[in-house]
């Protein structure tokens, strides 16, 4: 039933989707196919009244551990602001249990939520105490952890129960003092010497990239029989032997990337690599609670791969390589451990995508706002108020929203952009081949067939099939800049 709702959502027909991915949940709950495609549209559903059906959805979504949290939220957000009561009742609020979820497992990404939250928070201060406000603060708390106090503090509130909606604890949670044991057993390729890394280390020493709270359940995926079918003029490479896939994460920051791949690519063993010491710890913390056993993290720079003396038979390195100081270097010191026929894929940033990041960055240098909580939550106050009002369009990055996601977003201690032009150069002698981009949409990361540059690529060069040919993206950028929101794509070691 789970491939009938994918091909009713493939088609547009997200009501006859929804009903077969419920069917198929309802005879078997640990359908991940299923939980993913219904995940997918409580993501993308929005109504302008409250709307009951779809609230016992979501609700049952957070239920479900192996649900995608971060992908309903989008939905619940919807739901939680369309029945926002219009007198602000406290006593309504505290008996909404959609809001508890929310605030509990999803990071607000809704600019007018979190005016009515931060409203409902100053309210709960003054408020006469009871069991169902006590609640409610627990669980506004537990969203100012998820969101590392990026909301405005108030000294005024004094230590006690609701200064946990403002402040960190001044005890440490049991995640934070179990993750300083685990970083201490956490092994090293080589002392870090480079300039720039030390740098990059330092800042995610202090801002674990990114915070997550769960591991969503994905169906098992053969991952090199589908990318070879999604680029059937790859080399069908047989590596031989029964082994499991060694798979390489270089730049595995908190896990979240390594962990997912570790728990759904079929038969393979990960190895996940970083700078910093505090973001693995994060990771091999939540291995052990989602009871993912075959996954190894290794602390050390990209650069010093090569010492490792092994290879690997596949790797993914997304969002990583364009913070290095020499971004080729990085990529050439991953394909010196690739074997050949491995695949690698690699995001990296898209030049015209990120042109308000530019900017923001721009405003951050000449305001001499420090990367700390404080100058975080400064910007975030004059991009919400408008006093720098070109940078409002901030407020719909989904990256907006909490402290590390902000500061890698727009106070990164060093940033690459690439066009396609510089991406062919980029790969020219890396013992690469280029294969092909990738799209993927939402929370939920569903892959896009019908994106619009794949559609734009087939119908201008139909003759060329493999939408493979770097020079041909080139020239559809040229003619039309705003083509890529960054670049996904996946090459093969030659």
């Amino acid at each position: 039933m789970s491939s009938t709702g994918d091909q009713f959502f493939a088609a547009g027909r997200f009501d006859e989707a929804m009903a077969a991915y419920r069917r198929a949940l309802a005879a078997d709950p640990n359908d991940a196919q299923a939980r993913m495609g219904l995940d997918a549209i409580l993501e993308r559903a929005r109504t302008t009244q409250p709307n009951a059906p779809l609230r016992e959805l979501l609700l049952e979504a957070y239920a479900d551990s192996g649900a995608n949290w971060d992908a309903v939220g989008w939905g619940a957000a919807n739901q939680i602001a369309v029945g926002w009561p219009a007198d602000d009742d406290l006593q309504a609020l505290a008996g909404d249990r959609l809001l508890h979820e929310f605030l509990r497992k999803s990071l607000n990404r809704d600019a007018a939520l979190e005016r009515r939250l931060l409203k409902l928070r100053a309210a709960l201060v003054s408020a006469a105490p009871s069991p169902a406000l006590a609640e409610l603060i627990a669980s506004l708390a537990e969203q100012a952890w998820l969101n590392e106090y990026i909301w405005p503090d108030d000294p005024a509130v004094a230590d006690g129960p609701a200064a946990a909606m403002f402040r960190p604890p001044a005890a440490p949670r049991a995640e934070t003092v179990e993750e300083r044991a685990l970083a201490a057993e956490i092994a090293e390729i080589a002392p870090i010497t480079d300039a720039v890394s030390l740098s990059v280390q330092a800042m995610y020493e202090a801002n674990p990239y990114p915070r997550w709270t769960h591991l969503p359940r994905r169906p098992p995926v053969d991952v090199r029989a589908a990318l070879l079918r999604d680029f059937p003029h790859a080399a069908a490479v047989d590596f031989g032997g029964a082994g499991p896939l060694q798979v390489l994460m270089p730049g595995a920051g908190t896990g979240q990337h390594p962990l997912t791949v570790a728990s759904s690519y079929a038969n393979a063993e990960v190895t996940g690599v970083d700078l910093s010491r505090a973001s693995l710890a994060y990771g091999k913390r939540m291995a052990l609670r989602h009871g993912v056993a075959n996954i190894q993290f290794l602390r050390g720079d990209i650069l010093d791969l090569p010492r490792l003396g092994r290879t690997f038979d596949h790797a993914e390195c997304v969002g990583v390589l364009h913070h290095m100081a020499d971004p080729k270097a990085g990529l050439l010191a991953i394909s010196a451990v690739l074997r050949p026929g491995a695949f690698l894929r690699l995001g990296l940033y898209g030049e015209h995508a990120r042109v308000l990041v530019v900017k923001a960055r721009r405003d951050i240098e000449a305001a001499r706002l420090p990367a700390t909580l404080d100058g975080l939550r400064e910007f975030r106050r004059k991009v919400m108020t408008g006093e720098w009002r070109r940078l409002r369009p901030l407020t719909e990055w989904e990256d907006f929203w909490s402290a590390s996601l902000l500061r890698d977003l727009c106070f990164h201690v060093q940033e690459h952009r690439f066009t396609v032009s510089r991406l062919r150069g980029f790969l020219d002698g890396s013992g690469l081949r280029f294969l092909g981009f990738e799209f993927n949409v939402g929370a939920s990361q569903r892959a896009d067939a019908g994106a619009g540059p794949l559609a734009l690529y087939a119908s201008r060069f139909r003759t060329e099939r493999t939408m493979a040919d770097l020079a041909n993206w080139e020239q559809l950028e040229r003619e039309k800049s705003g083509l890529f929101p960054g670049y996904a794509f996946v090459c093969q070691k030659m």
